[in-house]
């Protein structure tokens, strides 16, 4: 069942100059009752102009979202105000009211028309699930910047809406409230009349939550899809890089009838990838899907084995990546920096890099 639908989205800003900046352009999806639907796409993509429309905060330049069928945009001022209680938003800064801790959490329930007798007890349960049992009265603005995303996330969680608007929140948090969070959006997530939409930069935050994923680029949607379709096979370049193939090659593509595998020329290298597909190609592999051998490497099963220079090493805590060229090409490796030290691997040593036909990923050129 279809709970909330946009169509034809788009949104531009006029400066003072008269000229114009193109936000968001025809923006369509449609997102189910009770799924968790993640946005995801680099920082200035439109994802918080996205989530400030749906959530009616801002207006679009044209289009439509239909909520339970009603058109959002089109409804009057009062009954915007009755949709808008149907959604939390929290956002990437915590934004709390100069009052207590208490107030703050009971705020949302208060004006809702909720009792104090009939809310005390919810709020009193959710100050301690958050960690700050003993701080009801003090100020929150007066609490670190840590305290008061609690308090901002507890204030959104506890009015029960039916759609939870979570914009890049967990981009600042440290571990204990990246826990609280993430306990709040599985708890979300067992109750299937709920529905969430996430906006992040963070692909393994994507995987983590999402029934749906769709891919932001500059103001457009390039991809939508479970996180296995986003993540196994983009649709375009853009995509491919932005969720993590950062190996891509250019090559023609012949299929072998023999094998019924293609054989891509990227140069002077010969790929064989498990797609079939024929002509201009882009070749897409993972950094984490390609091994790394001293010697020539005794596995047979993978198709693709080249020998290669270590030209660049990348230090990044436990792991590393590794920059190989072979003849003509070079691949980026990610390794652990144990598993570089065990192999010592340096910058010049002589290796053999592998990787399966099915690792590939051919996109069309």
């Amino acid at each position: 069942m279809k709970l909330l639908q946009v169509q034809n989205l788009n949104k531009e800003y006029y400066k003072g100059d008269k000229s114009v900046i193109g936000v968001l352009s025809d923006i369509n999806f449609s997102v189910k009752k009770g799924e968790c639907f993640v946005i995801i796409g680099p920082n200035g993509s439109g994802k918080t102009t996205l989530l400030k429309i749906i959530g009616l905060l801002e207006l679009p330049t044209s289009g439509q979202i239909f909520y339970d069928k009603k058109d959002l945009i089109k409804i009057s001022r009062k009954k915007k105000v009755e949709y808008r209680r149907k959604f939390s938003f929290v956002k990437q800064k915590p934004v709390v009211r100069n009052t207590t801790v208490f107030n703050n959490i009971a705020y949302g329930l208060k004006v809702r028309g909720i009792k104090f007798d009939d809310y005390q007890k919810s709020v009193d349960e959710i100050i301690k699930f958050i960690g700050l049992k003993g701080m009801e009265k003090q100020n929150a603005r007066s609490l670190s910047g840590g305290e008061m995303q609690r308090v901002a996330i507890a204030m959104n969680f506890i009015i029960n809406p039916e759609i939870y608007l979570l914009d890049e929140v967990s981009a600042n948090l440290d571990s204990m409230n990246l826990k609280l969070l993430d306990e709040f959006i599985m708890k979300i997530k067992q109750d299937k009349e709920k529905t969430i939409i996430i906006s992040t930069h963070d692909p393994l935050e994507a995987i983590k939550y999402a029934d749906r994923i769709a891919v932001l680029n500059n103001g457009q949607i390039a991809q939508i899809g479970t996180p296995n379709e986003i993540f196994t096979a983009p649709k375009d370049e853009f995509t491919a890089l932005f969720v993590g193939y950062e190996n891509i090659l250019y090559g023609i593509a012949e299929l072998d009838k023999a094998t019924g595998l293609s054989k891509i020329k990227v140069n002077d290298l010969i790929i064989t990838a498990s797609s079939q597909q024929e002509g201009d190609v882009k070749v897409c592999i993972r950094p984490e899907s390609i091994g790394i051998v001293k010697g020539p490497p005794k596995n047979t099963s993978y198709r693709n084995t080249f020998k290669g220079i270590v030209e660049n090493i990348r230090e990044l805590g436990n792991i590393c990546h590794l920059i190989v060229k072979c003849k003509s090409e070079k691949f980026l490796i990610t390794i652990t920096e144990l598993s570089r030290k065990n192999l010592g691997l340096e910058i010049g040593s002589q290796v053999f890099i592998n990787f399966k036909a099915t690792d590939i990923t051919i996109l069309s050129s």
